[in-house]
This record gives structure tokens, C-alpha cells and sequence, in this order.
């Protein structure tokens, strides 16, 4: 095995920007013929937080990263990366594992994703992990057992594992990897961006138990999300991304349009979900930090395994 400190692989800075175009759909597409929900989504919100915000924010995210610890596990199915918070307490630290869609790689996707700096932004006191995932629908799924991949990192990192709770976390493709995961009873809390392609068991987990939390984050995965929310009446709908948090319920179903790959390269919606699911805040949490990342240059390099053409950048700004 092979850990580095905080951000010292860098190696895989990549196609960040080939993702962000406005023309970039779905990473699957199902034929389905369901019945949809008309309960129309409540539209009195506050309005949807900008994308991007100035490099100021950056900056301090960036040396909340470097505080905290960083490993880089080379296993036999693939690298985990690992992040934890410099004020981390595995007393009341949830464990949360992010899973990334198609067209990427696991590094490709911490570096340019800039995982660890929306994991610090959401302030949450936790042990975030990043295992390798598909990166095309042929491909297998690298940790078919969640427990197993629970025990590798424990196996191989120097501080404490988290003692309470167990949160997965999946955009667009990682639903395959997220639909294996529901048997682990240790599961507690799914979070999905745009990653409802089809409803691989959803309903029924979140049917087993009152315990079960779901975030359910939409652009264009609305016709799955219509179908298991209308199966779910619990449910809290919102419209957008409010800059005053998702309000507080054991199922959120947010539909918003910041974009597909904005999602998980915005640095919004993410320590938004996890922001929404109950887990205590670090003590040094920077929640006076304004949400979201600002663009990055970031060098384009066409990878074997991309399949998509390239997309130009897409800036979002939306009404303060």
C-alpha cells in the first residue's frame, strides 16, 4: 500500500474541463415507461447559489485541506483516496464514501473534482473516502462490498475510524456501485447527484427502515426521481440550491439547473447534501465561507478511456 500526504498526488490533473460543457447528458440512458408524479416541486425558495465564487475562498479551502490528512491507498481493486478534517473526531465522525461517475478515473476525479476542498467546505465532521468506480458502463464494479472496502481503509490509515455513522454518496454512473451497497445494514444515508437512472432499490431501502435518509439532487434524472418520490410521500421537495441550506427532513428530492457535471465540480450541491444529513459540524467548520469553487485552469489532456468529445466551459451566474 502507498499513502501520501495532503494533495501531494498530483499527477492526474486532467479533464476537468471536458465535463462542464452544457451539452454533457446523462451518463446512461434507460427506456422507462412509468407512471410520473404531478405533484408539482414547491417553486417559493431562495434563489439558487452561483456556481462559482472568488479564489479568496479558495485559498482557505485549500489550507484547510493541507491541514488535514490526506492518504492515497494503492489496493487490489483500485485507489482510495482518503481525507480527514485537522479537527476530526472519530467519536462522532460519520464515514463518507463518494463514488464517481463515468468518463473519469478515481484520481482524475479527486484532483479536478477538488474533492477535498468541498469535503472541508461542508464543514461536516467525518472520514470522507474516494474509492476507484467505473468509468464505463462495461466496466466491473471495483468494490462490490462496501464492508470490505470499510476494512481495507481501516487497514491501512493511522487514526481512528469514524464510530457513528455510514453515508454513501454517488453521481450519475455510481449508481451501480450505490445499488450493492443497499444490502450493508450499516448503511444508513444515500446521497445521489443526478444519478437516478433507474430505481435500482431505492424505494424499498428507504421503505425498510424510518432510519434511512435519502438526498436526492436532480437535473436531468427527473423522470426515475418523479417515480420513486411519488412511492415516497415523506418527501420534501425544493426547488434549486437555496443559499440558506436544504431545509431539514428524512427525504429531500432538490431539482435544480446548474448542470449535470456542475453538480460535482461546482462545489455547491455537494457540501450542500452534506450540510442536510445530520452529522455534526467540526469545531473549526468554515460555514461563513460562501459556497462553490471558482474556475480553475486546468490543462486539457485527452485520456485514452474518454469516450465524449470535448465541451466548452460553461460559467454559470445566477440571481444573487
Amino acid at each position: 500500500m502507498v499513502a501520501y500526504s495532503a494533495l501531494a498526488h498530483v499527477g492526474a490533473v486532467t479533464v476537468a474541463m471536458v465535463l462542464l460543457g452544457s451539452l454533457a447528458h446523462a451518463d446512461v440512458r434507460t427506456p422507462i415507461g412509468l407512471a410520473l408524479s404531478s405533484a408539482p416541486i414547491d417553486q417559493r425558495h431562495t434563489p439558487e447559489i452561483s456556481v462559482y465564487v472568488p479564489r479568496s475562498s479558495d485559498a482557505v479551502l485549500d489550507e484547510r485541506v493541507n491541514a488535514g490528512h490526506h492518504w492515497r491507498l494503492e489496493t487490489g481493486r483500485g485507489v482510495v483516496h482518503v481525507w480527514a478534517p485537522a479537527d476530526y473526531d472519530a467519536e462522532t465522525a460519520a464515514m463518507v464514501v463518494f463514488v464517481h461517475g463515468y468518463w473519469i478515473n478515481v484520481d482524475v476525479a479527486w484532483e479536478s473534482y477538488r474533492l477535498a476542498q468541498q469535503f472541508a467546505l461542508s464543514g461536516i465532521n467525518a472520514l470522507f473516502m474516494v474509492p476507484d468506480a467505473p468509468a464505463t458502463k462495461r466496466d466491473p464494479i471495483a468494490w462490490p462490498s462496501l464492508a470490505e472496502l470499510v476494512r481495507t481503509v481501516a487497514d491501512h490509515i493511522d487514526i481512528a475510524m469514524p464510530a457513528k455513522r455510514l453515508v454513501a454518496v454517488g453521481h450519475s454512473g455510481a449508481y451501480r456501485t450505490l445499488a450493492r451497497w443497499l444490502t450493508n445494514p450499516a448503511l444508513d444515508t444515500v446521497v445521489q447527484l443526478d444519478a437516478l437512472y433507474t430505481e435500482y432499490g431505492l424505494l424499498r431501502w428507504m421503505r425498510e427502515s424510518k432510519q434511512h435518509r435519502l438526498v436526492n439532487i436532480v437535473y436531468e434524472t427527473g423522470r426515475f426521481s418523479d417515480y420513486l418520490h411519488r412511492w415516497l410521500p415523506s418527501t420534501k421537495r425544493v426547488a434549486g440550491l437555496p443559499r440558506a441550506g436544504l431545509p431539514e427532513a428524512r427525504i429531500l428530492y432538490v431539482r435544480t439547473e446548474v448542470g449535470h457535471w456542475e453538480l460535482v465540480t461546482g462545489g455547491v450541491a455537494l457540501p450542500l447534501a452534506l450540510r442536510a444529513i445530520g452529522v455534526p459540524l467540526v469545531t473549526s467548520a468554515p460555514i461563513d465561507l460562501p459556497l462553490g469553487l471558482s474556475p480553475r485552469d486546468v490543462p486539457s489532456l485527452t485520456m485514452h478511456w474518454i469516450a465524449r468529445p470535448p465541451f466548452a466551459p460553461r460559467l454559470i451566474e445566477l440571481a444573487p
